[in-house]
């Protein structure tokens, strides 16, 4: 009898396990977001600008929405997110971009991808679609930063949005930008194609990796580039290796705007003044004013020629793991553990949860 009463005992420890088991199957784990009280404030002397990138070459912005939440389209993704910090106490600016498909927790408390805060297809969650269908874009794009704040205790309170034919208008405005590319990023760009007269050296059947200057189209077209591992370079954790998926088109937005800030490091007030006005036509949406643009401009030009620091959340060397959460392909992060990077990249310390 000694067996069957073993292999019963087991069963019950099996079943009595089993709930436990799924439940942690049932959702994410749980967010530590923060309210704005709770948040670390600003040193003094540091400011923040969230750019904004819509997965779209041309965005009609809408004042509401119109579509029923059982609509299977979707508008679009906010896709390209890179926080652009300028330091006036040390003369530093730092770029930190994020994932797109960073699992967070939105205003109404339903879980989803960071940048599905203009998304319309409810094949994955009612609850904070119907939120969205709520919200016209511009409190959309408003509660976009909001959860990056709370998510990342920050306190970003301007931003810009554009879609990609404004960033190529205005990688345009000013000239092009020169980026090293690889071999295998040689023969995409080629294969795409993006013309002849897109870069310079112009890209040919067997052409090789090296410094190109693109033209907006071709740069915009570099950035998307999600398949083909990037060159190897020097991660935040000390290590030297290439990046894919999106970890590499974060890098290659970086690049890019580094690229662009490096093309203006010898801009006159008056370049700069004209650059403005291309900028200023060319945003679908920011809550910055006129006032603001300027300030920022006098802050650009203070700091031009400035080297660019940059960085990628979540952080190499912090916990992040695939997650596959309602339907959805995300990656869930440990948010304590990426917040403290963040804090010693931008501000030089680290804060500690108690």
């Amino acid at each position: 009898m000694k067996k069957p009463v073993a292999l019963l005992l087991a069963l019950v420890c099996l079943l009595s396990a089993l709930p436990s088991a799924l439940a942690s199957q049932e959702g994410p784990q749980p967010i530590p977001v923060l309210a704005p009280e709770d948040r670390t404030p600003t040193p003094p002397g540091i400011h923040h600008y969230l750019l904004i990138c819509l997965d779209k070459w041309d965005y009609t912005l809408r004042n509401q929405w119109v579509k029923d939440i059982w609509d299977e389209t979707y508008d679009t993704n906010t896709d390209g997110l890179i926080l652009v910090t300028v330091n006036e106490n040390d003369g530093s600016v730092k770029l930190t971009s994020f994932i797109r498909d960073m699992l967070i927790q939105r205003p109404d408390g339903e879980y989803g991808r960071i940048n599905n805060f203009l998304y319309a297809n409810p094949t994955t969650q009612t609850g904070g679609w119907a939120w969205v269908n709520k919200k016209s874009d511009a409190e959309a794009f408003q509660a976009l930063v909001d959860t990056i704040n709370s998510h990342f205790d920050l306190n970003i309170e301007k931003f810009i949005v554009m879609d990609f034919r404004q960033v190529q208008n205005i990688i345009d405005a000013v000239g092009g930008v020169d980026v090293e590319i690889t071999n295998r990023e040689a023969r995409k760009l080629f294969l795409y194609p993006i013309g002849a007269s897109a870069t310079v050296p112009s890209l040919q059947e067997g052409s090789r990796g090296g410094v190109y200057h693109m033209t907006g189209y071709a740069a915009v077209i570099y950035m998307r580039i999600r398949k083909i591992e990037t060159k190897a370079y020097l991660h935040a954790d000390g290590t030297t290796h290439s990046d894919n998926q999106d970890y590499g088109r974060t890098y290659r937005d970086r690049m890019v705007l580094t690229a662009l800030a490096d093309s203006l490091k010898d801009v006159t007030w008056d370049r700069a003044a004209a650059l403005l006005d291309v900028i200023l036509s060319n945003t679908v949406y920011t809550n910055m004013t006129t006032r603001d643009f300027e300030e920022a401009l006098t802050l650009a030009m203070a700091l031009r020629g400035a080297p660019v620091q940059h960085i990628r959340m979540p952080a190499d060397g912090t916990k992040y793991w695939e997650s596959g959460y309602a339907g959805m392909a995300t990656k869930e992060i440990d948010y304590l553990g990426n917040r403290a990077v963040l804090h010693d990249f931008l501000f030089g310390f680290t804060v500690v949860d108690e």
